[in-house]
């Protein structure tokens, strides 16, 4: 999983159509699968991997099966979809989880656009 975090990482620099998206975010999450646990911080249009810290834990989750996280990290399936089917659980506010949904899907979705044209 941890790979296809740092792809979206990279994606998500190189796309600056989604950067307004998060310019005013504030939001930590973790995104747990099997025994891996990955924290995001998101502020300020910027994204970075957090160090475990137990101090700084973040109060959104999202849990799931290995395979519904990558495919919600790649941006192939939306992460309401995935809750919906029973594949992910999510501990956050609509709010958030909406943010998150959108920037994991139009951060992929750019990419296939463009093989299309």
């Amino acid at each position: 999983m941890i790979e296809a975090v740092n792809t979206f990482l990279v994606k998500y620099k190189e796309q600056g159509h989604v950067h307004p998206l998060i310019q005013q975010a504030d939001l930590q999450i973790t995104l747990q699968s099997e025994n891996q646990a990955i924290q995001l911080a998101i502020k300020n249009g910027v994204i970075l991997i957090m160090q475990n810290s137990p101090e700084q834990q973040p109060k959104y989750q999202i849990i799931g099966d290995h395979k519904a996280m990558e495919q919600l990290i790649e941006g192939t399936e939306r992460l309401r979809v995935l809750e919906r089917q029973g594949h992910l659980e999510i501990a956050a506010p609509l709010r958030a989880t909406l943010l998150l949904e959108s920037l994991f899907y139009l951060t992929k979705a750019q990419e296939n656009f463009a093989k299309v044209i």
